[in-house]
Parts: structure tokens; C-alpha cells; sequence
């Protein structure tokens, strides 16, 4: 199986004549701004924001492994970094931001710049990637928001197990950074083997 590149081009089409905007062939879209949406989410609670943030996210995993299906393979045999350029494509098709990933160890680091969503959008994110991680991938995933400075937010993909881990890391007041190396087991240094 080959890794399908991301492929920008006609992503987005827009038909004036009709007054429509449609992504890859799909449902029409709008063009809205960015803090209109976050003020809506904050108005219709947690839990109505959580829902529109995973069915963003389901939509952008749904397309990222149709491709790769397409391309006469799955997302769960292809390389991380081809899986997360797609990933990283539809975040900045849709105006989410610029998408790059971070290893520490085993452990998957999302970090997204020029999120136009700012801190009070970073839950509708966290929400949003995490869908979109899982429903690419197939798994059973869930997002933890590490950190924010300045336009950079930081986000840590993993099972449940993981995810809750570093939640009551960082809820204790443990650095974001400290709480991922905790995930790792400890190796036995030269002498003690």
C-alpha cells in the first residue's frame, strides 16, 4: 500500500452561481467566522459543543481514511506522518490552524498554531481532534489539551487509560511535559542491567 499525499487542490470548490461551498464532493459547507462559531458553542453549552466538535472531527477522520481506503490501504497500516499530514491538510483546509506533531517516546504530541479559536476555543479542538484522530484511525482514542502559549496549543492523543493518566497529572499541577514522560516505564540505566 502507498501513502496517498494530501492533495490540496480543488479541496474546497465554490459554486457562485449556486452560492455553495462544498469539501471534497461533500456536503455543502459555509464560510463563517471563526470566533461566530466559538461564541455560538459557548452559548449552547458543553455538551452541544462537544457534539458539533466530534461530528466536525468524525467528518475530517471519515474523509482521512476513505482516502487512504481509496489508495488500496488502511489508516492503521500507514505511516504516522503520512496519516497526520492528511490530518494536518483538513485542519488547515477547514481554517483550523497548522497542524505538526511532536514524538516523546511512544507518546503523540498534537501541536496546532494560528488556531483562530485562541484558548476559549481549545475545548471545541480538543474535541475536534480527538474525533478526528479516532475515526480515522478506528480506535478507541481520546484528546487531553496540555498547554497553551500564545498562538500554540498542545494536545495529547492516546486510549482512555493514557488520556486519564495525564488528565490527573495536570489537574495535581504536574507540567504538561513531566506528565508524558511519566506515561514512559523507566529504563534501566548500563550498570543496573
Amino acid at each position: 500500500m502507498s501513502n496517498p499525499p494530501f492533495d490540496a487542490s480543488k479541496a474546497v470548490t465554490f459554486d457562485l452561481s449556486r452560492g455553495q461551498i462544498q469539501k471534497d464532493g461533500t456536503d455543502p459547507r459555509w464560510l463563517v467566522s471563526a470566533s461566530a462559531v466559538i461564541a455560538l458553542c459557548r452559548d449552547a453549552g458543553g455538551e452541544a459543543a462537544s457534539t458539533f466538535a466530534r461530528a466536525t472531527g468524525q467528518s475530517m477522520g471519515a474523509a482521512i481514511a476513505a482516502r487512504f481506503e481509496r489508495a488500496g490501504g488502511d489508516v492503521s497500516a500507514a505511516a504516522i506522518d503520512a496519516v497526520f499530514e492528511h490530518l494536518s491538510g483538513e485542519l488547515a483546509v477547514a481554517g483550523f490552524g497548522r497542524l505538526s506533531i511532536e514524538r516523546w517516546g511512544q507518546a503523540l504530541v498534537l501541536v496546532l498554531d494560528h488556531s483562530p479559536a485562541s484558548e476559549s476555543g481549545d475545548e471545541l479542538v480538543r474535541a475536534l481532534l480527538g474525533a478526528a484522530v479516532a475515526g480515522a484511525a478506528k480506535l478507541d482514542l481520546e484528546c487531553v489539551r496540555l498547554a497553551r502559549e500564545g498562538e500554540r496549543a498542545r494536545f495529547f492523543i492516546a486510549g482512555r487509560r493514557g488520556a486519564e493518566k495525564v488528565r490527573q497529572w495536570l489537574g495535581s499541577g504536574v507540567s504538561w511535559g513531566e506528565a508524558i514522560v511519566r506515561l514512559h516505564p523507566a529504563q534501566p540505566s548500563r550498570g543496573d542491567a
